[in-house]
């Protein structure tokens, strides 16, 4: 056979747990949701392409709440609602479903279904959910809740369940319909694992596992792994050791694995692709023979790495045994999650076949790519939930003779490929090789230091507990250790619902608690969040050295940058931004870098950008590809990057304000009033302040 490119894909299929395991209520429908639209049309794609192999990884805390969604009765708050008839429902529970009933990208999901589109533009205008209800009908709000389930429905659904099919093109429905598609929804959740387990008999796909309520394994083998990735972090106060609970993350893990599947797993994506030497121990010693992680993890592990050794073969071992790190190609991981929902399908798989093509003619051997990223969240972005491009390109892959998929065990077993021992693996994640988005950050840090805390309670009191209670107590914390809360806490991230993630966060250590009998600490009655600014401003976290492209490169180009949201800015001073929507910014060593993001369509070369600092005209350049000692300025599609070269006539402190003119005429002021006020004397972000 030919030199052979092998592709290792691995879909990661993950949710946090919103169960509150005391009183079995869910406090969110992400799962729900994400059953309906991405965990069978996955599978379903592929599996149109028999040929065709792939691994997914099913996190077993994400397994468990799928079973419980395969009734209509689960005590999930939104279901429970949304299930009532709509003049039944109080104020409080109309304003709550308003609150989730948009919850749906505008242009893929509620454009499409023409009664959403028209419900939409009905309440858009009102500022709030309050205002929401008083604008919609009883009738009008029951065609809203369809029109939500229907615009979840993934292709599956749409092309073959005739229910779905028969709502579809509707305008108006009654509450037996609504009962009714709830009901064909739950028998449809119902068939997803029996799916996945199918597949996997038959040899098509392989099922990985992660650790049980998706940890971050190295932060709690050994806290400090955090200042090993990154010395200039800022740990928590008191950090203590929860290697008791990694381990029994990785038990649950196995034999919940080994109920539902009949097999042992062999392989683990480990949570955000979290890897340290300790760890990987952890998995040798249950005999994985693989674990996934990012190529960042690679290069900062072998001394003179090159980006292009991603694409062989490598052996970890210790004096247990051994295991395969499989480290993901960055680049066309996040061209999947993040760049090809804005292409054209065809293109975007022909894009994706050529640079597999490059990687290909510049390997003199056989070698592999391994493409991983989340499966579930990106495909809203896309057209029909990305079956377009995925048909594009598993026919595009079929079609090539030079490209054969694997599973990730039949690559860790594929001896074409010559295998590398390390004898190194750094500490890290899959973001920029580090765990800046989990701790560091005051949030961050004080949610771990309540954990830690709640431990140690819980270890000088166990002896008094019974074994039953004590099980419960260590089932809550390791529920508390999941990434997820670490990642909305802090201002790296954004999303309206950060206060119920705080909540659910805080519900599972008053557990703990609770089950002690003890009374509840104070510090867990104050939320954790302190600042509900919508997200307007965030500030910087990491130097930011980007190159002036009028593009962004990657989805890490600008991670940890600074961020100013015109659009939520917009919506709360009751202004407009018809031009820049969002303003990224931060600085190396040599400059001053800033994004901006909007929509440039209706600008010509006759609009010019001002950038004052400290109320003094720094520059005044038109609206186009410019380059001068005192400003780059690259414009490419909705994306403009600006970087001003730092000097001694630039003060360490200074007031940044940008105007976008046209003539006399103002076009946009950005921010809208006072400006920023930056600090580059210190790179601690406590120094970026608004």
């Amino acid at each position: 056979m030919a030199k052979q490119l092998y592709l290792n894909f691995l879909w990661h299929m993950h949710q946090p747990y919103y169960k509150d395991d005391m009183s079995g209520h869910y406090a969110m429908p992400w799962v729900y949701l994400h059953g309906i639209k991405d965990y069978y049309d996955m599978l379903w794609y592929l599996s149109t392409h028999p040929r065709l192999k792939a691994t997914f990884n099913l996190v077993p805390s994400l397994l468990v709440q799928l079973k419980d969604y395969e009734t209509p009765s689960v005590d999930d708050l939104f279901i429970r609602t949304i299930t009532k008839e709509v003049d039944t429902l109080s104020r409080e529970e109309l304003i709550y479903l308003m609150e989730f009933l948009f919850f749906a990208q505008k242009e893929t999901m509620i454009e499409p279904i023409p009664r959403y589109a028209q419900l939409y533009r009905k309440v858009e205008s009102a500022k709030n959910s309050a205002e929401q209800i008083e604008v919609l009908s009883h009738d009008e709000l029951l065609d809203l809740e369809v029109c939500f389930l229907l615009a979840w429905c993934g292709e599956y659904l749409r092309e073959n369940s005739p229910l779905v099919q028969s709502l579809l093109p509707k305008r108006h429905f009654i509450h037996k319909e609504k009962l009714a598609l709830l009901e064909e929804l739950a028998g449809f959740i119902a068939r997803i694992i029996p799916f996945y387990k199918m597949l996997q008999e038959r040899g098509q796909i392989e099922i990985s596992i992660t650790p049980f309520y998706h940890p971050i394994m190295p932060l709690l083998m050994d806290p400090q792994n955090a200042k090993l990735a990154d010395e200039n972090v800022l740990m928590p106060n008191n950090p203590l050791s929860l290697r008791d609970d990694a381990d029994e993350h990785i038990t649950r893990a196995i034999a919940y694995y080994e109920d539902i599947f009949n097999q042992k797993p062999t392989g683990v994506w480990p949570s955000e692709g979290a890897v340290d030497e300790e760890s990987l121990g952890r998995y040798i010693s249950h005999k994985i023979e693989w674990v996934g992680t990012d190529e960042e993890i690679l290069l900062k592990s072998i001394p003179l790495a090159k980006r292009e050794m991603v694409y062989g073969r490598y052996r970890f071992k210790n004096d247990a045994g051994e295991i395969m790190p499989v480290f993901r190609d960055r680049s066309l991981s996040d061209a999947i999650g993040f760049d090809y929902s804005r292409m054209d399908p065809k293109d975007a798989a022909a894009d994706f076949i050529s640079r597999l093509l490059r990687i290909y003619e510049s390997e003199e051997g056989a070698c592999q790519v391994n493409v991983i990223l989340d499966g579930e969240n990106a495909w809203e972005f896309y057209r029909n939930n990305a079956r377009d491009f995925f048909e594009s390109l598993y026919h595009a892959i079929e079609q090539s003779d030079w490209i054969t998929t694997q599973t990730m065990s039949e690559a860790s077993a594929n001896q074409e490929i010559e295998g590398t021992v390390i004898k190194t693996i750094r500490p890290g994640s899959w973001i920029n090789g580090n765990f800046a988005l989990w701790i560091g950050q005051e949030e961050k840090n004080r949610a771990w230091e309540l954990l830690y805390q709640a431990k140690r309670d819980f270890e000088r009191f166990r002896g008094n507990l019974t074994a039953n209670v004590t099980e419960l107590i260590r089932n809550e914390l390791m529920i508390a250790q999941g990434s997820d809360w670490f990642w909305w806490f802090g201002d790296t991230h954004y999303t309206v619902l950060r206060g119920e993630f705080d909540k659910l966060f805080r519900k599972h250590l008053k557990n703990v608690y609770i089950l002690m009998g003890m009374e509840i600490p104070a510090p867990l009655i104050v939320p954790i969040i302190k600042y509900e600014c919508g997200g307007i401003h965030i500030i910087p976290k990491n130097s930011i050295s980007v190159g002036i492209e009028g593009n962004r490169s990657s989805f890490f180009e600008w991670m940890g940058a600074g961020e100013f949201n015109l659009e939520k800015m917009g919506s709360v001073m009751d202004s407009s931004t018809p031009y820049v929507k969002k303003l990224l910014y931060g600085n190396d060593t040599k400059s001053f870098n800033i994004a901006l993001i909007g929509n440039f369509s209706e600008l010509s070369a006759t609009t010019h950008i001002q950038i004052r600092l400290d109320g003094e005209l720094y520059c005044d350049i038109p609206f186009e590809n410019s380059v001068s000692d005192t400003v780059t300025m690259r414009c490419g599609e909705g994306f403009v990057e600006i970087s001003i070269p730092l000097r001694k006539s630039i003060s360490h402190r200074f007031n940044l304000k940008i105007l976008l003119r046209k003539g006399d005429e103002l076009l946009q002021s950005i921010p809208f009033h006072s400006g920023l006020t930056i600090d580059l004397s210190n790179t601690h972000p406590g120094h970026w302040f608004i």
